[in-house]
Order: structure tokens, then sequence, then C-alpha cells
């Protein structure tokens, strides 16, 4: 008896160790060329970010070194890149697919706590975006959440995949919506309460005269005078660059300058009004403070 059940626990060993190595055969085995670790030493695997199908290194190349080409596993139509196939990172490929959503839905809505105007609305930002990543992992709504992500993704000027696909097939950008103000940090509308947008005053052209009136309101200069006849024609004066113009305007300021000017006003006013120290009021001279 004890034979008996030594054979039949070694048949059931034996039985266990065979399945294993067929699952783990099946696993590591291309379903494009059929190629194991086993025939091919060294042989490595690549997924890709849409389909997730895992086919090795050489079927990679030999499919997708001429440009974009359908998946080559069967039943599958996904048009995809070379670059888009990279090494797994993790060992179940759901989770490697929640990360690498995750990855793509936190790059296209990156928004910080400081751009919101309340806490509430930095919360409402975070459950949206866990919506939408839950949505792509679920599987639930994907053409309408990735349709939201690449509308936001191309009114903000964000450079994705999705939104170099969408310039590829001819998709034209969507037309920023009326009810958004044109200060609003977010043209598409997806996320609400961020701040608005402060824009700068634009920088008035640099003025050497710091704003002081350039016009003359007493007088003006004419374009000739009949002093200048003889001054005009003499080398001499002319040769050394002198400016006829530049003189007279001199003179006339100098003769106009002081006509806006009341001396006796201004001091009448500093006669009656003493220097005021802090905490006392207008004190004036004709006033005893003793």
């Amino acid at each position: 008896m004890d034979d008996e059940e030594s054979i039949g626990t070694l048949l059931t060993l034996s039985s266990s160790v065979i399945m294993l190595t067929l699952k783990f055969s099946a696993a590591n085995k291309c379903p494009v060329c059929g190629s194991d670790p086993r025939t091919h030493p060294g042989l490595r695997f690549k997924i890709n970010t849409k389909c997730y199908h895992r086919i090795c290194e050489g079927c990679v190349d030999r499919n997708f070194s001429s440009g974009k080409a359908e998946c080559p596993v069967g039943g599958c139509h996904v048009n995809l890149w070379k670059r888009e196939w990279r090494t797994q990172t993790f060992d179940d490929l759901k989770i490697e697919r929640e990360v690498e959503i995750r990855r793509r839905v936190t790059k296209t809505l990156d928004r910080q706590e400081d751009e919101f105007e309340t806490k509430r609305d930095y919360d409402d930002f975070l459950e949206l975006r866990e919506e939408l990543i839950m949505n792509l992992v679920l599987r639930t709504d994907v053409a309408a959440t990735n349709r939201k992500l690449r509308e936001y993704a191309l009114a903000n000027g964000i450079k994705t995949d999705t939104t170099d696909s969408a310039a590829d097939s001819g998709v034209k950008p969507p037309v920023k919506r009326k009810d958004i103000a044109p200060d609003a940090a977010d043209p598409s509308g997806l996320i609400k309460g961020l701040k608005k947008i402060v824009i700068p005053k634009a920088k008035s052209p640099y003025d050497p005269f710091m704003g002081m009136p350039r016009t003359k309101d007493y007088y003006e200069v004419q374009d000739s005078y009949v002093s200048w006849a003889k001054g005009k024609t003499a080398e001499a004066i002319v040769a050394g660059g002198y400016d006829f113009q530049q003189y007279v305007d001199e003179c006339l300021l100098r003769a106009f300058a002081g006509l806006g000017v009341f001396i006796e006003d201004e001091m009448s006013a500093k006669n009656n009004t003493a220097v005021l120290g802090p905490g006392t009021t207008e004190v004036k001279s004709s006033d005893d403070v003793f």
C-alpha cells in the first residue's frame, strides 16, 4: 500500500509539474511567431499601451520597422507605431494597464492645488480625474472619456499621443465655447473652479521725458524768421551744424518760462503753513503756540 501511495503521489506531482511547465511555456510563448525561451534563449517580450498584446522583440522589429501597422496578433486591428511597444514592468497586465492609464491621464490633467479658488474645487478636480481614470480602466464610456481628454489637451495646448493621432487623422481642434470667459484658465470648460488668468498690462513705450508735457502752451516756433536770412547763408555758421530752430526755441522758452508761476501765492502758502509733526494738526503762523 505504501508503494502504491508513493507512486500515486509521484504521479500527481509529475502531472502538476507538467501542467505548470505547459502553462509557463504558453505564457512565455510569442502568439505571432511561436517562439519561447526554451527554443530561443534570451528572448525578450514587449507590450504596447493600446491593446496590451505581448509579442517578442523580433516580431516588433519585423512588423513595425517600416512605420505604422496593425497589431500582428490575430483578430486585433489596432494601428500602432514601433515607439508604442515597450518592456513590461509588472507581471500582471491588468496592473500594467491601470498604471499606464493613470500616468497618461495624470499627465494630461496636471493641476496643482494653488491653481484653484478653494480647497473644495481642488477636491472636485481630483474626483473628476479619478472618475475618468476608472472609466478607462473598467472600459466604461471609453469613447466619451477619451474625447473629453483629447478636447482638453487640444484646448490647453498639451501635446499627447491622442492629440497627435487626432492631428494625423485631420480632426479639427474643438471650437472655444462662447460661455467661457476669455480669462478662463481652462478654455475647454472641463475643470471648474480654476483661478482666472491675470493678463498683465501692456508695457508703454519708453519715455525719456517721464510723462512731462512736450507741447508749448505759450508760443510756437515758426519754420523761418527774417533774422535768419543772413545767418543761413554764412558758411562759417552752418558748417559746424548750428541749428537756428533750436536757438529760437531756447530763447522763447526762457522768455515764457515763468508766465505760469505766481511767486506771491507760493510764498504766502509757505508762510501760513508750519511743519506738522506726528499726531498734530495744521498750525498757522498767526496762532500763538505758547
